[in-house]
Protein backbone atom coordinates (compact mmCIF):
# COMPACT_ATOMS: atom_id res chain seq x y z
CA UNK A 1 0.00 0.00 0.00
CA UNK A 2 0.96 3.61 -0.94
CA UNK A 3 0.71 6.57 1.60
CA UNK A 4 1.74 9.88 2.04
CA UNK A 5 2.55 10.75 5.29
CA UNK A 6 2.95 14.71 6.57
CA UNK A 7 5.10 15.27 9.45
CA UNK A 8 7.21 17.17 11.53
CA UNK A 9 10.50 17.21 13.30
CA UNK A 10 11.06 19.25 16.66
CA UNK A 11 14.54 18.98 17.25
CA UNK A 12 17.83 18.24 15.47
CA UNK A 13 20.32 15.41 16.43
CA UNK A 14 22.27 18.09 18.79
CA UNK A 15 18.70 18.60 20.44
CA UNK A 16 18.75 22.18 19.61
CA UNK A 17 14.95 23.03 19.14
CA UNK A 18 13.44 23.40 15.35
CA UNK A 19 10.55 23.75 13.12
CA UNK A 20 10.62 21.54 9.72
CA UNK A 21 7.88 19.81 8.17
CA UNK A 22 7.26 17.56 4.89
CA UNK A 23 5.00 15.50 3.48
CA UNK A 24 6.73 11.64 2.19
CA UNK A 25 5.50 8.77 0.00
CA UNK A 26 5.96 5.15 2.13
CA UNK A 27 5.00 1.90 1.03
CA UNK A 28 4.24 0.19 3.37
CA UNK A 29 2.83 -4.15 3.49
CA UNK A 30 -0.11 -5.77 4.56
CA UNK A 31 0.50 -6.27 8.57
CA UNK A 32 3.12 -3.52 9.07
CA UNK A 33 2.07 -0.46 11.42
CA UNK A 34 2.11 2.24 9.26
CA UNK A 35 3.25 4.89 11.96
CA UNK A 36 5.96 2.60 13.06
CA UNK A 37 7.63 2.12 9.69
CA UNK A 38 7.01 5.94 9.08
CA UNK A 39 8.66 7.03 12.61
CA UNK A 40 11.79 4.76 12.04
CA UNK A 41 12.69 5.34 8.63
CA UNK A 42 12.14 9.36 9.23
CA UNK A 43 14.46 9.52 12.12
CA UNK A 44 16.98 7.28 10.27
CA UNK A 45 16.96 9.62 7.24
CA UNK A 46 16.95 13.03 9.54
CA UNK A 47 19.53 11.30 12.19
CA UNK A 48 17.60 12.58 15.03
CA UNK A 49 15.59 10.40 18.39
CA UNK A 50 12.02 9.12 17.26
CA UNK A 51 10.80 11.42 19.92
CA UNK A 52 11.85 14.37 17.43
CA UNK A 53 9.52 13.13 14.74
CA UNK A 54 5.49 13.82 15.01
CA UNK A 55 3.60 11.80 12.60
CA UNK A 56 0.48 14.32 12.02
CA UNK A 57 -1.31 13.08 9.22
CA UNK A 58 -1.67 9.92 6.75
CA UNK A 59 -3.07 9.86 3.61
CA UNK A 60 -4.34 7.01 1.43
Amino acid sequence: MNVKIHYRITQDRAGIPQDFAGARHFVVNEGESIETTALNQLATDYQVPQSAVEICRIES
